[in-house]
């Protein structure tokens, strides 16, 4: 936005000679109704294609090999793609080896099958436990334009270029990397509940009444709500608590670093 907050993120890949965006669903016909107003004269068409396509996870310690055995063309390095007969799959740049598959019904169907001998169909929780275990944030409706960048890591994660491109909000988010200092940053957490809270909900300290946020939070499988947080870096270090059920919450490690 042009005060510099975030309104969605997505990974986007290229196939076929079109640029495809994988972002959460309600987000999708605000995001076409921005991105439309810059189209102008340029021969773009921009459209929701959620119907028309398969997309779906699969993870686990022997994934990458496991595609590999089958597609030949499994992409080995972060966020890259590669596409066999009708489908692409996206390295994700998870700890544990995961991808995401997109593409046509029945090619769709045959991969499926062959996902299914080493692994079993599952919700869409273990894939934002996959991504919060990873610190890789994301923003739905309701973090829609809360949050700048470098707040959710993004900086830290490779998801700004300081080198390219122009877009509104830019100079608050230049501004904030050359000049100034987040006064907040993501946290990986996990809360002594198994109630799952919803996204903003407060966090408190013994300091201050609003010191953090939830911004993606699941079940862990140690029945725990494991979350990732919006919280004030003056604030990460004291007695932390999640008002809405009075629940503890323990800061946990990130696998990448954020500078101070």
């Amino acid at each position: 936005s042009p005060k510099g907050r975030m309104i969605a993120n997505f990974q986007v890949f290229k196939r076929q000679g079109s640029y495809f965006l994988i972002l959460s669903i309600d987000l999708i016909e605000h995001v076409i109704k921005k991105l439309s107003m810059y189209v102008m004269m340029s021969k773009v068409t921009i459209e929701d294609v959620t119907d028309s396509y398969v997309l779906f996870g699969y993870a686990g310690a022997e994934a990458d090999k496991n595609l590999q055995a089958y597609s030949k063309l499994t992409p080995l390095e972060a966020y890259q793609s590669a596409t066999f007969n009708t489908l692409t799959l996206l390295n994700m740049p998870t700890t544990l080896p995961g991808f995401i598959i997109f593409g046509e019904l029945e090619d769709a169907k045959q991969l499926w099958e062959a996902c299914n001998q080493t692994a079993k169909p599952a919700s869409y929780a273990p894939f934002l436990y996959l991504n919060i275990i990873s610190g890789l944030p994301i923003i739905t409706k309701p973090s829609s334009e809360k949050w700048i960048p470098q707040m959710v890591n993004f900086t830290a994660i490779g998801g700004v270029n300081f080198k390219k491109g122009c877009y509104p909000g830019q100079e608050v988010v230049a501004r904030l990397n050359y000049l100034g200092k987040t006064k907040r940053r993501m946290y990986r957490i996990e809360i002594d509940s198994n109630t799952l809270p919803a996204v903003n909900d407060n966090i408190s300290s013994d300091t201050d009444a609003s010191a953090g946020q939830i911004l993606n939070a699941v079940i862990n499988p140690e029945n725990k709500v494991e979350a990732l947080a919006v919280i004030k870096i003056a604030e990460a270090e004291k007695t932390l608590i999640l008002e809405k059920c009075d629940c503890h919450v323990k800061i946990l490690e990130l696998p990448y670093t954020v500078e101070a």
